[in-house]
């Protein structure tokens, strides 16, 4: 335990901060997976014996042959699962947590997690339509269309949204992929101003007054990770849509967010310490986060 304990110090030490360095990030986690403590065999067989000693349940057979043995649990942390996909957790909640408050007859959503945010929306009964170039199973059961919620399914390509009329949506999110687009990773056609025209096509088809969702990875400058992703200062993504108004921007660390930019009152007030404070990666970004209305 000690040289564990040492050996993870001196990863600390040398490592540049996690939230920072997706590469420190994945180097700590492995440590962490090889080192963690598991159930051994001699513990796994003394439950197993005490369990049987106890029993007076003859409703449930007891046989090896049923075994499906499980040692990692016992000593792992709950929600260890969360701290490992946290900018994916925080920005669901988020974006969950908006469209609620906005309450839209029907949001429209392009490429976001469906285990995660749109999970979230068909739990709070949010008629939604998502909208992505990959095949997806028909997820209109009679359980998930219940008590008016569910999801239609668009099969197609975002970048244009050329089947949906100029200012006919209320609500849309795009949370972690429009910095995808173009790059050909999912399937998509190669275009440079890709993610742009999807931007673009977002503004054209809310109403004013709607409301538009947005995550990216953001640094302190504008970048192309290939194949993977897009990095984009927060104004260039700001910039971008001339008919919105900015109502928030803020960034995910870790499983909190630090304010940056909001709208009150009428005015734009912005943090400039935490602006400065977006870290810079070689071939990442943290998670940066955009609330925007149409004008």
């Amino acid at each position: 335990m000690r040289l564990t304990s040492l050996i993870k110090s001196t990863l600390k030490s040398v490592l540049p901060a996690p939230e920072s360095s997706p590469l420190a990030k994945i180097l700590l986690r492995g440590f962490a997976f090889i080192t963690a403590k598991r159930m051994s065999k001699a513990e796994l067989e003394d439950d197993r014996a005490n369990y049987i000693a106890q029993n007076t349940d003859t409703r449930f057979a007891i046989n090896r042959e049923f075994d499906y043995i499980c040692r990692d649990d016992k000593y792992t942390t709950n929600g260890a699962g969360v701290e490992s996909n946290s900018d994916y957790f925080i920005q669901d909640i988020w974006g969950a947590r908006k469209v609620a408050v906005a309450k839209p007859s029907r949001h429209y959503d392009v490429g976001s997690s469906v285990a995660g945010f749109i999970a979230h929306l068909l739990g709070a009964n949010q008629p939604t339509t998502l909208i992505d170039i990959r095949p997806l199973p028909c997820l209109n059961t009679d359980f998930l269309t219940a008590n008016g919620g569910g999801l239609q399914y668009l099969q197609a390509d975002a970048t244009h949204l050329e089947n949906i009329a100029d200012s006919s949506l209320e609500s849309i999110s795009a949370l972690c992929s429009i910095e995808h687009f173009g790059l050909g990773r999912y399937g998509d056609p190669i275009d440079p101003m890709g993610w742009e025209k999807a931007l673009l096509s977002f503004e054209r088809v809310l109403k004013s007054g709607g409301k538009m969702y947005i995550s990216v990875p953001i640094g302190q400058c504008d970048k192309v990770c290939f194949n993977a992703h897009r990095v984009y200062r927060p104004q260039t993504i700001i910039n971008t849509l001339k008919h919105c108004q900015i109502l928030e921007m803020s960034y995910i660390i870790g499983l909190d967010t630090r304010l940056c930019m909001e709208y009150r009152d009428g005015q734009l007030y912005s943090n400039q310490a935490a602006l400065e404070s977006i870290p810079d990666m070689k071939n990442w970004g943290v998670t940066g986060l955009f609330e925007f209305q149409k004008r």
